[in-house]
């Protein structure tokens, strides 16, 4: 869990989605925070945040390195 984790049971500053009970919070990136898409997938490093509500990420695959705008509802902390 990283410093930006919510205080749990959706208390005071909770600021993210619930999906089958379980709480992601989606607010607040900065550059150089680790990433995941809530459903899954590889840790990425966010790039840039824009307040349109994009998050640039990148991350490498073990072959190439790939960089992608992804909403910010969509992802998530990484462990």
């Amino acid at each position: 869990m990283n410093a930006h984790s919510s205080p749990g049971a959706y208390g005071a500053g909770f600021d993210g989605v619930v999906l089958d009970g379980v709480e992601w919070e989606t607010d607040g990136f900065i550059v150089g925070d680790v990433v995941a898409l809530i459903s899954g997938g590889p840790a990425m490093t966010v790039l840039n945040v824009c307040e349109c509500g994009s998050v640039e990420v990148a991350w490498f695959d073990g072959a190439s390195l790939s960089v992608q705008f992804l909403p910010e509802e969509a992802l998530a902390y990484a462990d």
